[in-house]
């Protein structure tokens, strides 16, 4: 084969290869450009070869990529060369893609060139943003169904603190409508407990608003133990009059941790449901919430203990399998979503054997500075 069909070979594959292929010199002007980076880019080949592949980057890979070479050339450490990652790519019309960009390096007689192998990674990117917001359209439907099972429990939650408003302000009126000497003291303190009242009634609501609201899923800190007791308080109203004793175990040294507080509080009401669902029949009914340091301290350990029947070991090895539940009315779907919570979270999530009555379930959050 001589030179020129070589050469003619090599320009076919390079037209016809799906990925766009870059060969840069060891300055990082560019001396090829093949179609498939015409269609990623926009830019047609002798607008480009010639000039810096900076061109094609936005910040802050422009101001990076001549020091990653120079730095390879002088001391051959790779940060580049040789390894694949993912970037961002910039066109012509000055919007960006994102892309998986990998590196070789190939010696042509007393010149070094560079090789860049470039996969645009635009429609897995939108694949997985509609994943996610499928997702979290599942996980909203999920707490808004938690919400209306817990109906009725929710309504009489706010009944008490609302009647005890209207018998406070009645009071009050009598105290106005008497002939004799208003005592200020006693009128004030009647209003106070009224205003008290309608903060509690207000705070329920808020709490309900909160859990089943859309919107932020950025994950910020997060003080953990008010994150576990406000779900638990939740998950409670339904079972106030069953007689249900929850205590607490949580450790003073763990600190705050990164997370989406709405969706740890639905995999901790989720828990603590189940739990008190499984006391229902059960002489001793006792809730149990624990938090500590894992093993390794890297991630905390939460726990959700009750004292029911216990799972046995065939419900114990499907018990994060969509619609599958032991549960008459139930579509067994919520340890299913609360599992992807705890994943997408960097954790994990199990039951054990609570010893000696009942079941324990478990799940880790890694602690994070936040910079992950």
């Amino acid at each position: 084969m001589t030179h020129d069909d070589a050469q003619v070979e090599l320009e076919a594959v390079l037209n016809t290869i799906v990925d766009g292929v870059i060969i840069i010199n060891d300055r990082g002007v560019m001396q090829l450009f093949n179609p498939a980076c015409e269609k990623m880019f926009g830019y047609k080949p002798d607008e480009v070869i010639g000039k810096n592949v900076k061109t094609l980057m936005p910040d802050p890979y422009t101001t990076e990529h001549d020091g990653y070479i120079q730095n390879y050339l002088n001391t051959k450490t790779r940060k580049i060369i040789g390894i694949g990652r993912e970037v961002r790519g910039r066109r012509q019309d000055g919007t960006t893609f994102p892309m998986h960009l990998s590196v070789g390096e190939a010696k042509i007689a007393t010149r070094t060139i560079f090789v860049g192998i470039i996969h645009d990674l635009t429609r897995r990117q939108e694949e997985s943003e509609k994943f996610e917001n499928l997702q979290q359209k599942h996980f909203h439907l999920s707490r808004v169904s938690a919400m209306n099972e817990m109906g009725s429990a929710i309504a009489h939650e706010l009944n008490q603190p609302m009647t005890a408003t209207i018998n406070y302000l009645e009071a009050g009126k009598v105290m106005l409508d008497q002939n004799n000497a208003l005592d200020v003291e006693k009128l004030k303190s009647v209003m106070d407990r009224a205003v008290d009242q309608t903060k509690r009634a207000s705070e329920i609501i808020s709490r309900m608003r909160s859990f089943i609201r859309t919107g932020d899923l950025d994950k910020k800190p997060v003080e953990l133990e008010i994150c576990l007791k406000t779900a638990v308080e939740l998950a409670l109203m339904p079972f106030k009059t069953v007689g249900i004793k929850c205590t607490y175990d949580i450790s003073r040294d763990i600190p705050e941790i990164y997370v989406n507080s709405i969706q740890i509080q639905q995999v901790v009401v989720n828990l603590v449901k189940n739990a008190c669902e499984a006391m229902l029949e059960s002489d001793t009914k006792e809730l149990h919430i624990s938090a500590k340091r894992h093993d390794d301290s890297a991630f905390v350990e939460i726990g959700v203990a009750d004292s029911g029947q216990g799972i046995d070991q065939e419900q114990q090895e499907h018990l994060f399998t969509p619609f599958t539940s032991s549960k008459k009315d139930g579509m067994g779907i919520g340890l299913s979503i609360s599992e992807s919570i705890i994943s997408n979270h960097g954790g994990r999530i199990w039951a054990d054997i609570n010893e000696p009555l009942g079941t324990r379930f478990c799940f880790t959050l890694p602690i994070s500075t936040g910079d992950d």
